[in-house]
């Protein structure tokens, strides 16, 4: 299996735990989505005028889910591509900008659990 988080906006507020993102656990097997949670995202930051700026989200904003399926999968096999080159699990930061992933890091996950 493995997970994506995803939420609006540059990923600074997820990183510094002011927004608990979308959560998707995905089969690697078959890329069935097990589970979805999707979250109340109060704000997001955005980059405009040469600084990152947070703009607060309505509630209907807000409750939207941040991928749909066919991005969920496609970013699934991104990571399992990944995963596959480096010959074990990875900790990956990814965009999505004008309907393109951009993978921004990858470093191997150290603390799972089996």
């Amino acid at each position: 299996e493995l997970m994506i988080e995803a939420t609006f906006g540059l990923g600074e507020l997820l990183v510094q735990g002011e927004i608990t993102p979308d959560n998707f656990l995905v089969s690697k097997k078959d890329l069935e989505i097990l589970s979805s949670d999707i979250q109340v995202k109060e704000k997001k930051l955005v980059y405009r005028d040469g600084k990152n700026m947070e703009i607060e989200l309505s509630e209907e904003e807000g409750r939207r889910r941040t991928l749909t399926e066919e991005q969920i999968k496609e970013l699934a096999v991104l990571g399992m591509k990944i995963e596959g080159h480096y010959s074990k699990p990875q900790d990956i930061e990814w965009a999505r900008e004008a309907g393109k992933f951009y993978i921004l890091q990858a470093r191997p996950i150290t603390t799972l659990q089996t």
